[in-house]
């Protein structure tokens, strides 16, 4: 039996190119005493442990002063402009410190990876040891959904889109409970320190992905330590887009370092990826399942990412560099499949939301881009710009990378896939003004590893090569990216923290509105735009989602007219409130371009009014109610049906049939194509269900069509 299965297993390795295989280990050189030549590298080490010892203590000893007086007289350029100069210090010494362990000739892992940790720990675990309270507003609404799904074990898709992909929450609360996390001030540490654990698990998958490039130990670290430093999106707090890039980065990688199709040398110029290890059909079957899984788990998580990882993997099929090639049909199958059928209270509603910026790429970049920089404080201007500009300095190094390598003799094909296919994005719709930052976000693990390769673009697998870098200035190069992008991610990462950081006066105002909603609360928020800008900057929607509702109401120029503010709550009718909070006051000084002392005469003038009275008055937040409640009963909370909620017809029945036998076959295929070897021709059962999967696929199609077509 074990001999039948390595007669099966031996021609795997055969099929590998001989250029692509591992060179033989060179001999161990002789014992000889220790010289001080051998005490030089132990020598070299010392020097980064201290670098790495000072910044830290630089960074983190300041850090405790920081007191909620020194957090409230943040401005324009947010957490940055409040933060001691021993900070920076420390920040540009650690990078120092990475930079000084890219010199020596063999790589110093412990402390290589000790500074990339330290590093990732100190940029991202600021606001948790410095803030009261869990940072951003959209992190307490999630927290809601986990709070509504713990209360009726059920979603709601008519309350929120989110519902209708709920992987993540669903997730989310099925390990809280298992761990035992249902305290409500548990979960508020769990989200504080969402973002950094984020981070540091990312850094896992970026050091796989890495290892599938054909390059030196520098190039693979100095890439990881690039996408430490450039990942300022935002996008790591509590969050089904979190989760789910996890998922990509993971996905990413076991495509690249795995599925690989065979490459060999052409025109003189080498692949600039590495041939993928020798493994067994077995192995590889559960390569693949576990890929499969990724998809699968991030499908009914979020929007976006599953659609990223489809063009990426389909554009690797195209351009001949992944073995896997029935996984884009299969993949795009479970995508559409779960957004027409599963996620229907969605796209049923918001038809022309979801497929109207299709084709509109100018409008859709514009809306990103320059979109969100009009208007607003100059100095908070800066922080956007200086997004932008970020994102287009790790854009061009990633260009200039490939360049260096086409010029150094390889030929890069899945990096740039993985850089410049989110692109495309921009062709699909503006995803609520945010697409840019989402394409660089899915872009930045193959741009950052690019970016490496713009300094050290060989190999060092030749004698000239490693000579060549013993001489090179690259590591100097490299240390002056590392402290342009060091100082880039403190000013851009937290330059909106004036409006992004969570008060504690806006959490106790917002226990009290939730005290009060019986049966329903209708609360007003000041918005410059409440057609488009419909998200406050308060700790909302963290209780009793169906409960209350939110109403943007237009926030007056002129702070002395408030009657229209009171107007509103009337209209509302009974149980209605106005909350005025100070991290949206602050957004609308600085993103909306507000006066300075808006916030203050706004609250004198209300507290001058005859008919309104305050009902909560602290520090940080103010809550009014008219003096005469209006007339009338409360209306009931209405979730609606909890959901899936799917419309069934009989050529929707059908389709769905279909589609879920067509995903059967076309997985199967894929892994009987896996126990062949890589140029054997397709068998007969492989070649059989392909052509048993092509009505299957007529037939959903066309159901999908008929669907669409009747329920838009």
């Amino acid at each position: 039996m074990s001999g039948g299965t390595a007669a099966r297993e031996k021609p795997a390795a055969e099929h590998r190119p001989a250029w692509a295989k591992d060179p033989a280990p060179e001999a161990p050189p002789p014992t000889a005493p220790v010289t001080s030549a051998r005490r030089r590298p132990r020598l070299r080490a010392v020097v980064p442990a201290v670098l790495l010892a000072a910044g830290l203590a630089l960074y983190w000893l300041p850090v405790p002063g920081l007191d909620e007086a020194a957090l409230d007289a943040m401005g324009g350029l947010g957490l940055v402009g409040v933060l001691p100069w021993p900070v920076f210090a420390g920040a540009a010494l650690l990078v120092v410190a990475f930079a000084a362990l890219l010199w020596p000739s063999r790589p110093q892992r412990l402390l290589l990876g000790l500074v990339l940790v330290a590093t990732v720990v100190s940029l991202h675990a600021l606001p948790a040891v410095v803030e009261e309270q869990p940072r951003f507003a959209t992190a307490w609404q999630h927290l809601g959904f986990l709070e509504y799904l713990d209360r009726t074990g059920g979603s709601a898709p008519a309350l929120d889109a989110r519902w209708s992909w709920p992987g993540f929450f669903a997730t989310a609360a099925f390990v809280l409970r298992a761990c035992g996390v249902t305290d409500p001030a548990e979960l508020a540490e769990v989200v504080r320190w969402w973002p950094l654990a984020v981070n540091l698990l990312a850094l896992v998958p970026l050091a796989l992905l890495a290892r599938s490039v054909r390059a030196g130990w520098r190039a693979r670290w100095c890439g990881v330590w690039f996408f430490a430093l450039s990942s300022w999106v935002g996008q790591d707090y509590f969050s089904p887009q979190s989760f789910t890039y996890l998922l990509y980065l993971a996905f990413a990688a076991l495509l690249l370092r795995w599925f690989l199709a065979p490459s060999a040398p052409s025109g003189g110029m080498l692949p600039g990826a590495e041939a993928p290890p020798d493994a067994p059909p077995g192995r590889r079957a559960v390569l693949l399942g576990v890929a499969l899984a990724l998809f699968a788990a991030a499908v009914p998580a979020h929007q976006l990412t599953p659609f990223v990882m489809l063009g990426v993997v389909t554009v690797l099929v195209v351009l001949g560099r992944c073995a896997l090639r029935g996984l884009p049909l299969l993949l795009g199958v479970v995508a559409v499949g779960w957004v027409c059928f599963l996620a229907e209270p969605y796209w049923s509603g918001h038809f022309d939301e979801l497929f109207g910026g299709i084709g509109g790429l100018g409008a859709n970049v514009t809306s990103s881009v320059s979109g969100r920089i009009e208007g607003g404080s100059a100095t908070h201007q800066l922080v956007l710009y200086s997004r932008v500009a970020l994102a287009g300095l790790v854009m061009a190094l990633a260009c200039w990378g490939w360049w260096r390598r086409r010029e150094a003799g390889y030929r890069e094909r899945a990096l740039p896939v993985l850089a410049f296919v989110p692109a495309a994005g921009f062709a699909l719709q503006a995803y609520g003004g945010e697409m840019a930052l989402r394409v660089f976000l899915f872009a930045l693990p193959g741009a950052a590893l690019l970016a490496a390769l713009a300094f050290f673009p060989r190999a060092g697998t030749s004698e000239r090569e490693r000579a060549w870098d013993r001489v090179s200035l690259a590591p100097l190069a490299a240390l002056l990216a590392g402290l342009v992008l060091v100082g880039g991610f403190l000013v851009v990462r937290w330059g909106n923290e004036a409006f992004e950081r969570v008060r504690p006066g806006e959490v106790a105002a917002m226990e009290w509105v939730y005290a009060h909603a019986d049966p329903t609360v209708r609360l007003l928020w000041l918005s410059e735009d409440p057609e488009e800008s419909v998200t406050p900057a308060l700790p909302w929607g963290s209780r009793a989602m169906e409960r209350v509702r939110y109403v943007p109401t237009e926030a007056p120029r002129d702070p002395v007219l408030a009657g229209p503010l009171a107007e509103a709550l009337r209209e509302a009718g009974p149980v209605s409130y106005l909350i005025v909070g100070r991290g949206q006051s602050a957004y609308l000084e600085l993103d909306a371009g507000y006066s300075t002392s808006w916030e203050r005469r706004l609250l004198a003038t209300l507290d001058a009014r005859d008919d309104l009275v305050p009902v909560v008055r602290n520090a940080d937040a103010a809550v009014y109610a008219l003096r005469e409640a209006p007339p009338g009963t409360p209306e009931a909370a209405t979730p609606g049906p909890p959901g899936p909620t799917v419309t069934w017809s009989p050529w929707s029945v059908l389709g769905a049939l279909s589609a879920g036998l067509l995903v059967l076959l076309l997985g199967t295929r894929e892994f009987l194509r896996l126990r062949a070897a890589p140029d054997a021709p397709p068998s007969p059962a492989v070649r059989a269900l392909f052509w048993f999967a092509v009505p299957l696929l007529l037939v959903t199609v066309s159901a999908l069509v008929h669907r669409f077509w009747t329920l838009a």
